[in-house]
């Protein structure tokens, strides 16, 4: 059996290796060491009657070892185990532990594969080593530190380094599993400074890579201690704004890998199947929860048991968002591919209202510039409220916010509070005008009338766009609706503090 090696990173150069030592050799050395009085005492102390176990011998050997993952600080659990030179494979368990057995005596060498190390572009092995028969041999192999990682996979830094962390990953088509070359890997995050001096000052940061043969991207340079976004790109295909969040280290390494279809990122269906479960904390049921796939229109609701499946979605790297009233919405990034499906779970927390200091009100803001509400404003057209006005208000619903807005509407229908216009054009067939909501840039699915309010927290709001007609942005107008007056909502989750 060969091992499969990743040929633009050396095996040896990373991995910790360890000879095999076999333990008849160490006995041996053990035997010498010993003094032939603790022999002797031993002979006497045993009872006459007392059987003695002697090994029996095969003629074979045994390889025993030990994998640890120190870039997370654990054991390499599940991983693949293989021997050169046998037919044999194995798989670690939880805490690491692999045992191969009845091997010829030979030489042999113990290769190792984990996602980890696929992440990390490249596989772990032992030097070639030799066992003999009644032997066991025992091998430790470990997966470099990020201390090692960052100074290998890092250039120098220079002076406009934002620090000493970084992201990495590999960038591959989820269909062929091909890596991805050319593309582009962003990453986008906000820092904020508060001082006496200059207030809160908002900088918005944004660094890019590109992808080589191998589809491997390393950002540099970057601060600990933050959340920010990946997103991958090439051409039309683009894949989702995955939220990441760096520790408090001084020197973070973060891994992502990203899947990249090359069909344009226009595509909403494909053959990819996600389930999962909703978890209501606290929630005697974890029925009736709202889970959609961010930037598309797919959307369906949980059962009984909180459980749900998504069907005919389309490959990459996405984001999927689930809501509940009176809870906080969570999002989780999920790698769909028609290969096989994907099992997630999410857990909602209880929602708590807190007063929000101002530091993260001016963060807020920052992310809502990022977004370009802050430029729509400033062009005249539409109404707006921003995070302050919002918070003033106090609202427990969605429709607590509209209610303010001038040619709104606020009425109770069979399925609870709904919006509609007053003042947008009406129809060429005379029909009232129509309410569309686009919710964190996406467009609203709505299952039935009125259900944004349903699952729209009023105090997760911290943005709102209402247009008319004709002066809607391009971006927010859907094909056949643009008479429709459009409701931009922007949450916390979108708005990151």
């Amino acid at each position: 059996m060969q091992l499969r090696m990743i040929h633009h990173i050396s095996v040896l150069s990373l991995a910790i290796l360890c000879s095999a030592i076999p333990v008849n050799a160490q006995q041996r050395q053990t035997i010498l060491g010993r003094k032939e009085s603790e022999k002797k005492t031993a002979k006497k102390e045993a009872p006459k009657d007392t059987v003695v176990t002697v090994p029996t011998k095969t003629g074979t050997a045994e390889i025993t070892g030990l994998l640890v993952d120190s870039l997370h600080g654990t054991y390499l659990r599940h991983a693949e185990v293989i021997v050169e030179g046998a037919q044999q494979t194995t798989t670690s368990d939880s805490v690491g532990r692999f045992r191969i057995s009845g091997l010829k005596p030979g030489t042999y060498q113990v290769g190792v594969f984990h996602p980890v190390l696929d992440s990390l572009g490249l596989s772990l092995a032992t030097k070639k080593f030799y066992v003999g028969a009644d032997s066991a041999s025992f091998v430790t192999l470990a997966v470099p530190s990020s201390a090692t990682l960052l100074k290998t996979r890092c250039p120098p830094l220079g002076p406009r380094a934002q620090g000493t962390s970084a992201v990495i990953g590999r960038v591959t088509d989820p269909e062929s599993m091909l890596p991805v070359k050319g593309a582009e890997v962003s990453i986008a995050w906000t820092q904020l400074e508060a001082s006496k001096e200059v207030g809160v000052r908002r900088t918005p940061h944004l660094l890019r890579d590109s992808t080589d043969a191998q589809g491997d991207y390393r950002i540099c340079g970057l601060p600990n201690d933050m959340k920010a976004t990946l997103q991958a790109r090439l051409g039309s295909a683009v894949t989702a704004e995955v939220p990441i969040e760096l520790g408090t280290d001084d020197s973070e390494l973060f891994l992502r890998n990203m899947l990249l279809s090359r069909v344009d990122s226009g595509a909403k269906t494909g053959n990819a199947v996600v389930s999962g479960t909703v978890i209501l904390e606290g929630s005697p049921s974890n029925a009736g929860s709202r889970v959609e796939l961010v930037g598309t229109d797919i959307v369906t609701m949980t059962n009984d048991k909180g459980q749900f499946t998504m069907r005919n979605l389309p490959s990459g790297s996405h984001v999927l968002l689930a809501r509940h009233l009176g809870f906080g919405a969570e999002t989780v990034p999920v790698d769909l591919s028609s290969h096989e499906p994907k099992q997630v779970s999410v857990k909602l927390p209880k929602f708590v209202a807190t007063i929000e200091p101002v530091v993260v009100t001016a963060k807020r803001a920052a992310s809502l510039d990022k977004v370009g509400f802050t430029m729509r404003q400033k062009s005249g057209t539409g109404f707006y409220l921003g995070p302050e006005q919002i918070e003033r208000l106090a609202p427990n619903y969605l429709t607590d916010i509209l209610r303010t807005v001038p040619g709104l509407q606020v009425s109770y229908g069979p399925q609870g509070e709904e919006v509609t216009s007053t003042r947008g054009v009406t129809s060429l067939s005379g029909a009232s005008p129509c309410v569309q909501y686009y919710v964190d840039d996406s467009p609203w699915q709505s299952l039935m009338p009125g259900d944004v309010n349903q699952f729209v927290n009023g105090r997760e709001v911290v943005g709102i766009e209402v247009y008319n007609g004709p002066g809607t942005p391009p971006q927010y107008t859907r094909g056949g609706q643009g008479e429709c007056t459009t409701i931009v909502v922007w949450t916390k989750f979108k708005i990151r503090s």
